[in-house]
């Protein structure tokens, strides 16, 4: 049985990665950039594919979850880090929630659209009160995961349980979307699973 900080390295590392997969099918990797139109007819067309690819998400925010947690456990109580990652996990995981309920619902109502006959037709007011409240879950996830990214990088860093630079690069990229959300509105979610794995990679290399 693997050592509870490999385990929780394993699953801040490897959670994401195997989440990612879906991400590379052909067909959907233009889709973000897509129109309105074309994104849904996209999306329409594979389904299947569009539920693995929000369904990856999903796992690689519950893996990344359970690792900080994991973690915070193996690391004990004596350990001046211990608190940063309890603390971590908790809001990191409140965040989660709000990212999976975002998942779960464009994973049904994007291919929906097609089905309701409107996606030749200008946003009706159902469907703009609806991207308004998925909107808001997103960038609740965002800003909440950012700021506890920033502080998970720098509280690791600096309390010794992770190299220095590696907490200063895990911080300085949620700085980076964090700015983007508050910049533009929106923001890359993937790039928020790469702080964690960076820590991950650090505590299975025994870098210290």
């Amino acid at each position: 049985m693997p050592e509870p900080t490999t385990l929780a390295a394993v699953l801040l590392v490897l959670g994401p990665i195997v989440g990612a997969i879906p991400v590379a099918y052909p067909p959907l990797m233009r889709v973000w950039s897509m129109p309105r139109e074309d994104h849904v007819r996209t999306v329409a067309a594979h389904r299947t594919a569009w539920r693995f690819l929000n369904g990856g998400f999903v796992l690689a925010t519950v893996s990344t979850a359970a690792g900080l947690g994991v973690l915070a456990l193996a690391v004990g109580a004596d350990d001046d880090g211990a608190s940063i990652l309890v603390a971590a996990t908790v809001a990191y995981s409140v965040a989660g929630v709000l990212w999976c309920a975002v998942l779960a619902i464009r994973a049904v109502t994007t291919p929906a659209l097609l089905d309701l006959g409107a996606v030749d037709t200008a946003p009706g007011e159902a469907e703009r009160l609806l991207g308004g409240a998925t909107g808001a879950l997103f960038a609740a996830f965002v800003l909440t995961t950012g700021v506890t990214l920033v502080a998970l990088g720098a509280g690791l860093a600096l309390t010794g349980t992770i190299p220095a630079i590696v907490g200063s690069v895990a911080a300085g990229i949620a700085v980076v979307v964090l700015a983007a959300e508050l910049a533009s509105g929106d923001a890359i979610p993937a790039v928020l699973y790469l702080p964690t794995m960076l820590i991950g990679i650090a505590v299975l290399a025994g870098w210290r």
